[in-house]
């Protein structure tokens, strides 16, 4: 195989399924398993991953966002990963996305040991990571919340945690990953003309960050990131009073970019600190390294801290 044809997963052999169904659209998840096993490797250790994209671009394997060193991690502990898509937004609202989320959890619960009783090996549901990245932070956080005995650790990578901050409400001309997005005005324009474009009970799955991503930088610069969130009131999408509402969340390891713009760093640091408050207990490991968003991508297992970070997530996965 020529370089030009390597891609991240080339480890792994991929399976698809279809976890759940919305007015006629089917939502995907696959599944990849490494090509490499010890034979009497039977049961594997799952992570389970939430791609990023400010619930508006992206989809569960867009490479060029999955980081190094996850692939490398997965890859040394024979895990199997499982990633699904999700409605994305303006089509969709927050609740709906949770319900997507809640559909996958079901399905892998009670649906996906049936289907995986033929393979080499099965997947270990006692042994699940739950990893996110930016906006798939806040999903496996809410992952957590919800299924709070199911997930043994968390990675929360650079997620929009605390999406009251000013940064998320109050439209304002911003730099946003080097560049600034449409001039207000113009930004405006672009949001309200693509959703009233947008067909009755659409659904949306994936979108080409290449294509969409002028349209989520304008959703963040006009604050209508919490709007299109909120869209449909749940109270699942709070997700500080659903922490002191379980009660409890299994540990968690925090990424975030201390120069990012677009997450501000005060999304972790607000969670870390609320949950000093409601749950003292819980193990957490904070890295907060100098970056933009997303900046850890590149990055392998030799970095000191992302060992640092892997021999946290090991100790109780």
């Amino acid at each position: 195989m020529g370089l030009q044809n390597k891609t991240k997963f080339d480890a792994f052999n991929r399976t698809d399924h279809v976890y759940h169904v919305v007015h006629d659209n089917p939502l995907q998840a696959s599944i990849l398993m490494p090509k490499k096993l010890d034979q009497s490797n039977k049961k594997l250790p799952v992570i389970v991953f939430w791609h990023g994209g400010g619930f508006v671009v992206g989809y569960r394997l867009y490479e060029p966002w999955w980081s190094d060193w996850l692939i490398e991690f997965a890859l040394s502990n024979n895990a199997m990963i499982i990633t699904a898509d999700y409605r994305l937004m303006p089509e969709a609202a927050g609740a709906d996305i949770l319900d997507d989320m809640e559909a996958f959890w079901n399905w892998l619960s009670d649906i996906l040991p049936s289907i995986a009783e033929s393979w080499s090996a099965q997947p270990d549901l006692n042994r699940i990571l739950c990893v996110g990245q930016s906006s798939g932070g806040c999903m496996a956080v809410q992952s957590a919340l919800l299924r709070p005995h199911k997930i043994k650790a968390i990675v929360s990578m650079y997620a929009p945690l605390h999406r009251s901050l000013p940064h998320f409400t109050i439209p304002q001309p911003r730099i946003i990953m080097g560049a600034p997005p449409s001039p207000p005005r113009q930004a405006e324009i672009k949001i309200r003309s693509y959703m009233k474009s947008m067909s009755p009970k659409a659904v949306r799955t994936t979108g080409d960050p290449a294509d969409m991503w002028e349209l989520l930088r304008c959703i963040l610069q006009q604050g209508w990131l919490p709007r299109l969130i909120d869209a449909k009131p749940d109270a699942r999408l709070d997700i500080y009073a659903m922490m002191e509402q379980t009660n409890v969340l299994p540990p968690i390891w925090f990424i975030h970019g201390e120069q990012d713009s677009v997450v501000p760093l005060t999304c972790s640091t607000a969670f870390v600190e609320k949950m000093g408050t409601v749950l003292p207990r819980v193990p957490v490991l904070f890295s907060k390294k100098a970056g933009e968003h997303a900046f850890e991508a590149s990055l392998t297992m030799k970095e000191a801290w992302i060992t640092e970070g892997c021999e946290f997530l090991m100790s109780f996965w």
